[in-house]
């Protein structure tokens, strides 16, 4: 073979002519009809043929599509478009390219193949032919076919280069048409980027000698002209296509970044189209548009993150502005009959199948349309949801079931449950399970524990919660499905549950004046209490001489806490709920405090359902200070209960120990005898009654409410260490025998409410 070279002075040699002298041996390309018209888009699902599910296509004529399945032993599939029937192939691997002859091969790759199996898928019940390559002479494999004819490489072995041959069938054998290229021309990688079923395909080769000088070459395979492309230095060919009017290939440029290079055959020039996308992609042609995206595929190092895939598109050559989405996305394409493309991809409107998008004969924007579906859903749904709306405390500690249904069943799931407030969150990922196309139904119980301690099954804390549900297709291919809910946990407010989790906390001052929020959890359901943990409140603390928890006195659902500073001046620190900042800045809610020797608060005393402050001034009277709901005055003006309280050392009130309803009042003597008040709802109490003796060793009683969820009212004694009294709900013998426990965890305080 002659070839002769235009040499270049750096630039590219876009369109180089080349005469080649072929060695002719009769043979004729046949004529293949046009693609079928367009079904109406309404239509496409209800005319497509089946396709094969898990597979892709990889071989296409005017009378059908060859597939291959994706996982296991691979299984090659000739399917019609008549009537959807279909033929499964012998052997391990199979070709078709642009007629209905299909190839089956004896070996898993073409290189290896010498045994080929063709049939004639035009014919009702197909012969099939059985030629072995070898009769042609050494070294020949087939690489490829354009339309009915056979594109072949032979190796040269002393040199390790090739040549491109074509061949036809004639009868019941393979018959040599014509060499393309020789060896002592062209270097030429095995394989080829594209062809058409009009007798063109492109191929990537260097000129021989020098082999440096990188080149598309495009071959006519009954024609006696060719062109080709020459690449410059610094610039890398990659993945290309041809159509019947252009051909084009992803290069990069140094510099000059990524893009396409397109070309009208028989013109000069070229077109750059710059792209982001990879160079590994491929890249086809329908006519003068470039058609491109990313296989959908799942890095196994991803994990469950989202495979890359980007939709399949179509770009114009002549104006690159022109560009739509043709498919979601695509797992496979090939060559198809009349210069079309038929792609294995998927839309939201028709589901998963096989496309064919065909050029116009205007050269106007091909058209796209269904011609044989796995009845898959490209779009994964939310078909139902069994989740809250709204729950109580009590079902969250029972635990909840969540359940979701899907449309399809290959999806990969990942749910995210967030307490908004906190932004705390857990998730949880199930693997794809299942068919697409198929239902799937995703189901997760959660414990009802707090998102952000779990470990210490600490209960659910209160306020909005948010559920994420994404459901990735397994192959890629189709938009994710992100969908959100919410509900809300509510509790009734509980005097000590300063971080909202329905637990009570203690608060504690140590002696450098840190205040701190201690956690607790019941160690068995009605039990004792242990600790679960501590964390900082804020410093300065040393300022006060007086704390005390008071419950939501100012009106929201956090409790709240009052502290009397050493001039008699009572300030008002307001819950939040918040873990992390558990009261907000103090407000000043009066004066003349130092009156009183002992201050509690946190039961309701009148009936109101609003926590009320009791205080004992130093001449022995007690007093109340009715709760308003109102942070800027939260107590109404005081009322006098009754004298000789000086005989007190200590008060707390307890809330409703004796089941009566009321807040109830807890005063221990100076000889350490506790005595219980029972509250009237009134504001006044009962004739006090004997609770027990022994309790002067306790520096201090706090009123902790319900701490173990047993619907009693509890008290913990402390004295540097802490004691539990369990509340029975039993007036005459309102606690259980105290329990030792460790709520502090061994911390050093002077005050503890």
């Amino acid at each position: 073979m002659h070839v002769k070279h235009v040499h270049t002075r750096g630039r590219r040699l876009a369109a180089v002519a080349v005469t080649v002298v072929l060695a002719a041996t009769g043979g004729t390309l046949t004529t293949l009809p046009a693609a079928a018209a367009p079904v109406a888009a309404q239509d496409q699902q209800a005319a497509a043929v089946p396709f094969p599910r898990d597979a892709d296509v990889v071989g296409a004529g005017p009378g059908g599509f060859l597939s291959k399945t994706r996982s296991g032993a691979p299984e090659f599939r000739w399917t019609r478009y008549a009537d959807g029937s279909s033929l499964v192939l012998p052997g391990t691997h199979a070709m078709a390219g642009g007629a209905d002859l299909v190839v089956a091969m004896d070996k898993s790759t073409n290189a290896s193949s010498r045994l080929l199996t063709i049939y004639d898928m035009a014919q009702p019940a197909p012969a099939p032919v059985v030629f072995d390559l070898d009769m042609l002479g050494d070294g020949y494999y087939l690489a490829g076919m354009a339309g009915t004819t056979f594109l072949l490489t032979r190796y040269q072995d002393s040199d390790g280069t090739n040549s491109q041959h074509t061949a036809v069938l004639d009868g019941g054998s393979l018959k040599l048409v014509r060499q393309l290229t020789s060896s002592n021309d062209f270097k030429c990688h095995n394989g080829y980027d594209g062809w058409t079923d009009s007798g063109s395909a492109l191929y990537e080769c260097q000129f021989q000698p020098p082999y440096g000088i990188r080149s598309k070459l495009l071959l006519d395979v009954n024609a006696t002209y060719d062109r080709v492309y020459v690449q410059l230095e610094n610039q890398y060919a990659r993945s290309g296509a041809v159509s019947a009017t252009h051909v084009a290939w992803r290069e990069a440029r140094v510099p000059g970044g990524h893009g396409i290079v397109a070309h009208r055959r028989g013109v000069s020039g070229e077109k750059w189209i710059p792209s982001d996308a990879p160079l590994e992609d491929p890249v086809y042609l329908v006519g003068g548009w470039v058609a491109s995206g990313q296989k959908a595929h799942v890095d196994a190092a991803q994990g469950t993150d989202a495979p890359t895939v980007r939709p399949f598109t179509l770009q114009s050559i002549d104006n690159p502005a022109d560009k739509s989405v043709a498919l979601t996305a695509f797992s496979s394409a090939v060559a198809g009959p009349g210069g079309s493309l038929l792609v294995r991809g998927g839309t939201p409107e028709h589901g998963e199948g096989l496309y064919r998008i065909a050029p116009r004969a205007d050269g106007g924007r091909p058209t796209v349309e269904l011609v044989a579906s796995t009845g898959q859903s490209t779009t994964v749904t939310l078909t139902d949801h069994a989740t809250p709306n709204e729950m109580t405390g009590e079902r969250v500690a029972r635990g909840v079931d969540f359940g979701w249904g899907l449309s399809r069943g290959d999806a990969r799931v990942t749910m995210t449950l967030t307490h908004l407030p906190s932004g705390k969150s857990v998730s949880q990922a199930w693997p794809a399970e299942g068919a697409a196309g198929e239902p799937r139904r995703i189901t997760w119980h959660w414990d009802g524990k707090d998102l952000e301690n779990a470990a210490w099954a600490s209960p659910a804390r209160n306020g909005w919660y948010e559920w994420k549900l994404t459901a990735r297709p397994d192959d890629g291919i189709g938009p994710d499905l992100v969908t959100t809910g919410r509900f809300l946990v509510t509790r009734p407010a509980a005097a000590h549950d300063y971080d909202d989790d329905g637990t009570a906390d203690l608060l504690a001052r140590d002696p450098q004046g840190v205040l701190w929020r201690h956690g607790t959890r019941p160690t068995a359901p009605g039990g004792s209490l242990t600790g679960t943990g501590a964390s900082r409140v804020g410093g300065g603390w040393q300022a006060y001489d007086r704390l005390v928890s008071v419950g939501n006195v100012a009106g929201s659902s956090a409790p709240d806490s009052v502290a009397r500073d050493r001039s008699g001046v009572l300030w008002l620190y307001q819950g939040t709920g918040d873990r992390k900042a558990p009261l907000a800045a103090r407000t000043q809610i009066g004066g003349g405090w130092q009156t009183y020797d002992r201050i509690t608060g946190g039961g309701d005393v009148t009936g109101d359902r609003r926590p009320d402050v009791l205080a004992t001034d130093k001449t022995g009277v007690l007093w109340l200070y009715a709760g308003t709901g109102n942070a800027k005055a939260p107590f109404s003006t005081r009322k006098r209960i009754g004298g000789g309280w000086q005989v007190y050392n200590e008060i707390t009130a307890a809330g409703n120990l004796g089941g009566a309803g009321a807040g109830d009042l807890l005063a221990r003597d100076r000889s350490g005898v506790l005595w219980l008040y029972l509250g009237k709802g009134d504001g006044t109490f009962a004739a006090r009654k004997q609770v027990g003796g022994g309790w002067g060793t306790f520096k201090g009683l706090t009123a902790v409410g319900d701490a173990n969820g047993d619907g009693r009212a509890d008290l913990v004694a402390w004295n540097g260490d802490e004691t539990f009294y369990a509340g029975t709900g039993d007036w005459s013998a309102p606690f259980k025998r105290g329990a030792r426990t460790n709520l502090t965890q061994d911390a050093a305080y002077d005050s503890a409410f």
